[in-house]
């Protein structure tokens, strides 16, 4: 099956085949866009582009952004690490919150205007494709206006206060209007609900096009801008959204929670939806950070020169804080089925060895740990090509955003429990029947609590402090008020502006 692929936002395209999974991509010839849109095969591969920033954050523009880690370090459960407070500068300010405009996650604000600018070329090409069916070009717009909305919705929650635009600017300079945030989120919501609506979004797509967007996949996405929001207006909306992903049976919980992050567990009964990698050929290189092929955020959370016949070493980022680790019961199959305990591990590898570097705590996030032999088939840099792929949605956040979705428009609290019994009864290795002593109450204080203990190092717990009026709380002590909500605006996008841009007051 042939794919294709177009690089440039607003000028020359560019043209390529690839081999056998959605999103792998090798660009070869130059077109330019008014020749280029002259087929469905075409209008294709601006959607496949669309896609392609998808995989770009951790290391595409300069700097390395994992989404994960660029939320997690803001929160409670990540420190930065590396080798000193420099490496990486724009993580230990993050994580201080003393960020400025000169230092901060910049790359990911050109990342998602890359996306959304592709994003936005399909939706204006649609119209003048020949010979479309009517049910692909539903579909393809429904991907297009959900693309837009992920990427707004990135910059959304790091920045708030962005400029907002649905057709690209066509002279320079690229200027757009600046609104708030809370003008930007039912623009984000409006991209959402055409995506959901006329079913023109697939309930699946087959192994070969695994990464596509889903209906389940905009609901996710729906469920968390709402619930981030606190716009309890729509709380009913995205119930009924995470009660259809439930009832389709589609999905179920997987039973071994380890297993869930090596390469066997990769879109497992679980997954709702992720974001692929491969070292197969992969090209990714220092040269050519957004060439198609791997990520690099394993060889940045790996263990320093770690010596190990299971682990291989990586620079020291992203180290679990103890605390997270000592929260779960013993029995909890998540305590060491998604951290690494080093000194645990060397009692039974005794020959496993580390070098500590900065903010080293011995905990490490195993879920997304570098493994030997997962770059083995890349063709360029290796520290650049884990074929490890990012998990965005999985069932168990579905059944923990019905839960206290539930709670929170005072619904049947039964109905809460057996979701919130379900999550637990898979940490627990047992039957909801059987949970016993590990069960507790549904409210929403615990159904919190269980996010954080199924949800870590997965760029989702800084965003739920900062929603239930916990961040100051949980954070105050690290410098985190009211006013480090949004991001410092990079100041070359300032710059850029010719001052049309208002600074966060951060």
């Amino acid at each position: 099956m042939k794919k294709y692929f177009i690089c440039g936002a607003l000028a020359l395209m560019s043209l390529a085949s690839c081999s056998d999974s959605f999103l792998e991509v090798y660009p070869t010839v130059n077109i330019s866009e008014d020749e280029y849109y002259n087929s469905e095969e075409r209008i294709y591969s601006a959607l496949v582009a669309a896609y392609d920033p998808l995989q770009w954050p951790d290391w595409g523009l300069g700097q390395y952004n994992p989404l994960n880690l660029v939320a997690d370090v803001m929160s409670d459960d990540i420190y930065a690490g590396g080798s000193t407070e420099q490496d990486n500068e724009h993580w230990h300010r993050m994580h201080k919150f003393t960020a400025t405009p000169e230092i901060v996650c910049s790359s990911l604000w050109s990342v998602f205007y890359s996306g959304i600018n592709r994003a936005n070329i399909v939706m204006a090409k649609m119209d003048g494709i020949p010979g479309i069916s009517q049910e692909n070009k539903e579909r393809y717009l429904a991907e297009a206006h959900f693309l837009r909305a992920y990427y707004y919705t990135w910059l959304w929650k790091l920045w708030g206060n962005i400029p907002y635009y649905t057709v690209n600017p066509s002279t320079s300079p690229y200027l757009v209007e600046q609104i708030s945030a809370d003008e930007v989120y039912p623009k984000i919501i409006e991209d959402l609900d055409y995506a959901l609506g006329e079913n023109r979004l697939p309930e699946s797509v087959d192994i070969t096009m695994k990464g596509r967007v889903t209906k389940a996949v905009a609901q996710m996405l729906k469920a968390e801008v709402v619930m981030y929001q606190n716009d309890e207006s729509r709380y009913a909306e995205v119930l009924s959204d995470m009660r259809s992903i439930i009832s389709s049976q589609l999905y179920s919980l997987h039973d071994d929670f380890a297993g869930m992050w090596e390469d066997a567990g990769e879109w497992c009964e679980e997954s709702i939806w992720e974001i692929n990698y491969h070292d197969l050929n992969a090209q990714r290189s220092w040269g050519n950070p957004i060439a198609a092929g791997g990520t690099v955020l394993p060889t940045l959370i790996g263990i320093n020169e770690c010596k190990d016949e299971k682990f291989a070493g990586g620079w020291g980022f992203g180290t679990v804080n103890p605390d997270l680790y000592n929260s779960y019961d013993d029995d909890d199959q998540r305590k060491d089925g998604g951290i690494l305990n080093f000194a645990k591990y060397q009692e039974t590898h005794p020959n496993a060895s580390y070098t500590p570097r900065y903010e080293d705590t011995g905990y490490f996030l195993l879920k997304y740990l570098p493994r030997q032999g997962g770059n083995s088939q890349c063709t360029g840099d290796k520290d650049l090509n884990y074929r490890n792929n990012l998990r965005v949605y999985r069932y168990a956040e579905t059944l923990l955003n019905a839960a206290e979705l539930i709670l929170r428009t005072g619904g049947d609290t039964a109905e809460a429990q057996n979701y919130l019994d379900q999550v637990r009864a898979r940490a627990y290795r047992t039957t909801v029947e059987n949970l016993g002593a590990h069960k507790v109450v549904a409210n929403i204080d615990n159904v919190l609590e269980e996010r954080h203990l199924e949800l870590y190092g997965e760029g989702k717990r800084f965003w739920d402090l900062v929603r239930s009026g916990k961040a100051n709380e949980v954070l105050g002590s690290r410098g985190y008020k009211d006013n480090k909500k949004y991001l410092p605006i990079p100041s070359s996008e300032i710059d850029k502006s010719a001052g049309t841009l208002t600074q966060n007051p951060y």
